[in-house]
């Protein structure tokens, strides 16, 4: 009886378990397609130098290479990568962006608990401190034209919609070897630093 009752407990853990991390496959897949219409959008528009601009047709390429791994963890279907990649190539970032916006749909980045909390002092100081602890180094600097400029946080988050700015968050930083790595930050975490780049002055 009591060998039923382990294997029926570790099943249900192991259900859950597949359930979160599809659950979280959904959502990096979600954040992903954000911005990656975001940057086709900019690139579209023309916007930043030349190094910039090169600099995101590198991290629209990367984004690609993984997509297709992303939308199988998520269940979604990858034959669209095929257009984008098409259009990638050719530097059609209108088609680009068409081709993205039903996977967008399909998709939805849910950006509610980084976005809709009323602001509280706590939280503001828990957002300055962590820019402080760990953005401030890259992004209180002047930025140049280069291939991985680090924006002023607070004007990027003025610059676009929250929705992208939220996801970017969440993805992490997309810098090179010395600089790349994954978001290591909780929601309330994220959900605060958000609050106080939009804070700030």
């Amino acid at each position: 009886m009591r060998v039923r009752v382990l294997l029926a407990g570790l099943a249900a853990a192991c259900c859950c378990a597949a359930v979160q991390a599809a659950g979280e496959h959904q959502r990096r897949l979600a954040a992903e397609l954000v911005v990656m219409a975001g940057d086709a959008r900019r690139l579209a528009a023309g916007a930043g130098g030349p190094l910039e601009r090169e600099g995101l047709v590198q991290r629209v390429n990367g984004a690609l290479s993984s997509l297709p791994l992303l939308l199988r963890r998520a269940d979604g279907d990858a034959r669209p990568v095929a257009a984008l990649r098409a259009s990638l190539a050719r530097g059609d970032w209108r088609a680009f962006a068409a081709t993205l916006a039903p996977l967008k749909q399909r998709h939805t980045f849910d950006a509610h608990s980084l976005l809709d909390t009323a602001p509280t002092p706590a939280m503001l100081a828990l957002g300055a401190s962590i820019h402080r602890t760990t953005c401030a180094g890259c992004h209180d600097a002047a930025g140049g034209d280069t291939l991985l400029p680090a924006f002023d946080l607070s004007r990027q988050l003025k610059s676009m919609p929250r929705e992208e700015f939220a996801a970017r968050l969440l993805l992490g930083v997309r810098g090179d070897r010395t600089t790349a790595w994954r978001n290591p930050f909780s929601d309330a975490e994220l959900a605060a630093l958000i609050a106080w780049y939009a804070s700030a002055r």
